[in-house]
């Protein structure tokens, strides 16, 4: 279900999102398991990357993490990942009441959260090669199909007009951004109270 999902989301978004809303993206879905799924995508290409590849500035040695320091600094940011993409569906149920006339309580914006997302973290594998141009160049891809997947897919999950529509998925994105910028801002005060990664050269 959810490797058809994803495909489909790579494919045929405008198809896709139409048949999620047929569904009613029922809080009967496991979207929490598949956020705990996609979540472990960057960590683990990350600790591959970073401890086993290393990666190469000019023509100098090949640099890379020890296992002990890396390791901390995954676990924190899987559990970053996921507090950080379940905020956001709390935040688009809420948001939800004010920008749609939908008052149900089977929608679910953790589920509409994890498929936006769903680029970004699928396609985060790319760290498993940790060249800083091959990552950037993912990250503005991944980050950018993400927003087409945003504002393609508000009104057609929500059933309202497009202009509705595009502020609707502008507050998601803001609030996705202010998530991003916690998590950064925290992560730099784990690492300034001893958590830094540990370099082999």
């Amino acid at each position: 279900m959810l490797i058809n999902r994803i495909w489909g989301l790579f494919l045929r978004p405008g198809k896709e999102w139409e048949l999620i809303q047929e569904e009613q993206a029922s809080r009967s879905k496991p979207y929490l398991l598949y956020l705990l799924l996609l979540a472990a995508i960057p960590p683990i290409a990350g600790y591959i990357g970073a401890t086993q590849i290393g990666w190469q500035i000019g023509n100098g040695s090949i640099t890379k993490l020890t296992v002990t320091s890396t390791i901390p600094l995954c676990i924190a940011a899987y559990f970053a990942i996921v507090i950080g993409i379940y905020a956001t569906g709390v935040a688009i149920d809420w948001m939800h009441r004010t920008y749609t006339d939908r008052q149900d309580t089977q929608f679910s914006g953790l589920g509409f959260a994890v498929y936006v997302a769903t680029p970004l973290l699928v396609l985060s594998i790319i760290g498993i090669y940790p060249e800083i141009w091959l990552g950037l160049i993912t990250l503005v891809i991944a980050s950018s199909y993400s927003a087409y997947l945003l504002y393609k897919g508000v009104p057609i999950l929500f059933q309202i007009p497009r202009e509705r529509g595009a502020l609707f998925a502008s507050a998601i994105l803001t609030f996705a951004l202010v998530m991003a910028v916690v998590l950064i801002i925290s992560t730099v005060i784990i690492w300034a109270v001893g958590f830094s990664p540990v370099f082999t050269n």
